[in-house]
């Protein structure tokens, strides 16, 4: 007997314990919570770049990313955390549209808008956020296990997120609250597999001792204006599993992909 997919609501209601009762800000909150325990990762998104010739097969779908991160405990980059929580927020019953933000570039990141009794909020999984932020007229701030993020107003339509960690304060990106389409959507969320983020590992996860990232075999772990730095190159599908749960043969099928590219760079250049 086939067993009938189930959504990507279903799959996290069910595996987080939360019920969908009325879309309130209190349940967003429960919902934002629980939902930035799903790391942000670019293991899965190298390897379906390099082992995928279609769009349609890299990009992941919500079901399938909440099924991989019950199965494997992997997440994804801000596009696909962001399109999977969209869908589980409107299954919910919260209305929500996804808008873009500028880094360096514009339009490489994404988060969604939520609009609760008359007030609007950012949810940003793709950059940590544990609790939403209201887009208020006036400076909105949220504590973090790293220290805490800051978001002010420009003009209106957008805002610029920092993130405030003892006594450095660095600028993120430029959210625009404008929504954007689907379609739309799916064109950013193309293009960011050519972005030179994809030319090295990349994760990172909040937990109750700070932030925790790691690129490629460099490990750093903040909290405040303490600051832990170590390399890992020679056991880094180890540690990659002991901290965040992800089996070692995904790092290692990532991996390869990064240095067989990298060695064709070098052969190119000889």
């Amino acid at each position: 007997m086939t067993l009938k997919k189930q959504s990507a609501a279903r799959l996290f209601s069910g595996h987080f314990g939360i019920e969908f009762l009325e879309p309130e800000l209190d349940l967003l909150k429960s919902v934002i919570s629980e939902y930035s325990k799903i790391p942000y990762e670019n293991l899965t998104k190298i390897i379906n770049k390099f082992s995928r010739d279609d769009f349609s097969g890299r990009m992941r779908g919500p079901e399938k990313l909440m099924e991989d991160y019950i199965n494997s405990k992997t997440g994804g980059t801000c596009f696909s955390l962001t399109f999977c929580l969209g869908s589980i927020l409107s299954d919910a019953g919260f209305i929500c549209y996804p808008a873009m933000a500028d880094m360096k570039k514009p339009n490489i990141h994404c988060a969604l808008i939520v609009g609760i009794d008359n007030k609007r909020y950012v949810v940003d999984p793709g950059y940590l956020l544990g609790e939403p932020l209201e887009l208020a007229p006036s400076v909105t701030t949220a504590s973090t296990p790293f220290g805490f993020v800051e978001l002010r107003p420009r003009g209106g339509i957008a805002y610029d997120l920092y993130t405030v960690t003892g006594s450095e304060r660095k600028w993120r990106y430029r959210l625009k609250t404008v929504p954007v389409s689907k379609g739309q959507f799916m064109e950013y969320w193309k293009d960011s597999f050519s972005q030179p983020m994809m030319n090295s590992l990349q994760l990172t996860r909040l937990s109750g001792e700070g932030h925790l990232y790691i690129r490629d075999h460099h490990l750093r772990l903040r909290s405040g204006d303490k600051k832990m730095n170590e390399n890992i190159r020679n056991n880094m599908e180890i540690r990659i599993e002991s901290e965040f749960g992800i089996p070692a043969e995904i790092t290692a099928r990532a991996r390869g992909f990064i240095e067989r590219k990298k060695e064709s760079w070098r052969a190119k250049s000889r």
